[in-house]
């Protein structure tokens, strides 16, 4: 008989759940960060400068 004692392997399936669960949190905090706090207009909202012309 052996001694030693292991402990309980993990559950992957739990695991998995747990990583996805976080990843998605922060995707989704990220991105409400991005376009709903952040008051900044877009790139393609932005007017182009005029060209300065001297002559």
């Amino acid at each position: 008989m052996s001694l030693k004692r292991r402990g309980r392997q993990p559950d992957l399936f739990k695991v998995l759940v747990v990583a996805l669960a976080v990843g998605m949190t922060l995707t989704l905090g990220y991105q409400i960060n991005l376009y709903h706090l952040d008051r900044a207009q877009p790139m393609a909202e932005r007017a182009p400068t005029p060209p300065t012309i001297d002559g």
